[in-house]
């Protein structure tokens, strides 16, 4: 790239911030719009697992994204001096015979094995959580710590570009020349999440709500060397702390903690832990997703100047440094998107 490019970013989450690096480190100039509010971003508990334990697959593209996140998360936390990336192996309890099975069929197979522990004795007896059909370990899984993400972002962005604290004002863009009060930009991106509802450009887009409930929990018994895994996640967090989730409730964007979803993770907890322990927290996010679970990427199609990147959904904190960088790659005209995030891929529906 020659120019340098003016790129106004609105949303300050897990995909505004990766954009507003990748940009910057491409040296353009970045004015990133943090309005505050986060909804899905922080409250994730960031749990990067290579797998998909429902169907025993891999996770899409988990082969490409995961050593890029690993790298991107790992040099965030070397600039700012912030902790963020942390590498924790996932115990799935298995839920059936027919799981086990599965697992058996595939830890030695090849694309899979890198993931995947053979299963020895000590997985089919372990007693720590409810183990009727025994378990499974997971290599290369990790959490990123997303308060410490969202803080090292914001740093390194505010040092080399701009953020500005204030919520976007849609009817002062006008969509055809880039101007946002008083000030005109080669490109406007927007990573809202779930607000995307909101946006008068891209909100027939469809870009889900889908809350999930998360619980911090105390426990000086609980086991800290691994996560767990079966029909909830239990992830070590450190000093003792432990985040439960996660609830799915669909098309809606009520962001209100509620008893019934607290009852549920107890129960669910259940089976993975009769350790003592004490709730110290509970919050509700919601999740931005779409009707076919992959992001929303790529150009407005009747303005130029408007971009979008959303959807990230369930799997954001392992998907969202690559794709960051493949579509900053492409609008500097180096590479295409891949085909399943294009937002061309909706067009026959909008028309």
């Amino acid at each position: 790239m020659t120019d340098q490019r003016e790129y106004l970013i609105i949303g300050a989450g897990l995909a505004g911030i990766s954009m507003g690096i990748h940009l910057l480190k491409n040296k353009n100039s970045v004015t990133l719009i943090d309005s505050g509010e986060n909804f899905s971003s922080i409250i994730a508990a960031g749990q990067i697992n290579p797998l998909v334990f429902r169907r025993m697959t891999k996770s899409w593209r988990v082969d490409d994204f995961l050593p890029y996140a690993e790298q991107f998360y790992t040099e965030l936390s070397i600039e700012t001096s912030l902790p963020i990336y942390f590498p924790i192996p996932i115990r799935r309890m298995f839920s059936s015979a027919h799981e086990k099975v599965m697992w058996l069929e595939k830890q030695n197979r090849e694309g899979f094995s890198q993931y995947m522990n053979e299963i020895i004795a000590e997985d089919d007896q372990f007693d720590l959580a409810q183990n009727d059909f025994g378990s499974g370990r997971i290599k290369k899984s990790s959490f990123v710590h997303a308060s410490n993400f969202l803080e090292a972002g914001k740093k390194w962005i505010s040092e080399k570009g701009k953020i500005l604290s204030e919520k976007f004002d849609y009817s002062t863009l006008n969509p055809l020349t880039g101007n946002y009060k008083g000030k005109t930009y080669d490109s406007i991106l927007f990573c809202e999440g779930s607000e995307n509802c909101n946006n008068p450009w891209f909100n027939k887009y469809v870009v889900e709500h889908t809350k999930g409930e998360v619980l911090t929990l105390v426990s000086l018994e609980i086991n800290e060397k691994e996560a767990l895994n079966r029909k909830c996640f239990l992830l070590p967090i450190g000093e003792k702390t432990f985040r439960l989730g996660a609830t799915y409730v669909w098309n809606t964007p009520d962001r209100s903690i509620t008893e019934i979803a607290k009852i549920d993770l107890q129960d669910k907890m259940l089976l993975l832990s009769k350790k003592e322990y004490q709730i110290t927290d509970q919050r509700a996010g919601i999740r931005p997703t779409t009707p076919d679970r992959r992001p929303i990427i790529g150009r407005h199609p009747e303005f130029e100047k408007l971009l979008i990147f959303n959807g990230l959904g369930t799997k954001g904190y392992l998907m969202a440094p690559l794709l960051a960088k493949e579509f900053v790659d492409y609008l500097e005209g180096n590479g295409e998107l891949d085909k399943e995030v294009r937002i061309d891929r909706f067009k026959n529906k909008m028309d």
